[in-house]
């Protein structure tokens, strides 16, 4: 599981990183892993850690083998899935949001604050999601 953490010493101290918890404790992610000089806030180093899963670690595809079911955004429905990250979620995109923009906007929303897929897609129907 990736999350944001801040150097507590040395040269970085102050800075925001992303880091993967693992058995020997934390390691940097990512961007984050490689020359990164680190960020202000945590929600800059999660979106940094976003933009490297956009960018490698993104599968689209379409899937035969299993029934079509609702797009995660706008309720199509649709046998095309999308995974962002590895070993994550199945996410059902139609043909129309079937891209890395869409995965981003189901992960972040504008000011880069994680949101809850399902609250998006009753959004863009026009009902609220409690």
């Amino acid at each position: 599981m990736a999350i944001a953490r801040m150097c507590e010493s040395g040269a970085d101290a102050g800075k925001w990183y992303t880091v993967i918890l693992g058995q020997n404790g934390a390691r940097r992610a990512g961007y984050c892993a490689t020359g990164c000089t680190g960020h202000e806030s945590s929600q800059r180093a999660l979106a940094h850690y976003l933009q490297f899963q956009l960018d490698r670690e993104t599968d689209l595809w379409f899937d035969r083998r299993e029934p079509a079911c609702e797009c995660e955004i706008c309720g199509a429905r649709t046998t095309l899935r999308a995974r962002l990250g590895r070993n994550t979620k199945l996410i059902a995109l139609c043909t129309h949001h079937q891209s890395t923009k869409s995965l981003q906007t189901l992960t972040f929303d504008c000011s880069t604050a994680p949101v809850h897929i399902g609250s998006l897609r009753d959004a863009h129907r026009g009902r609220r999601s409690d």
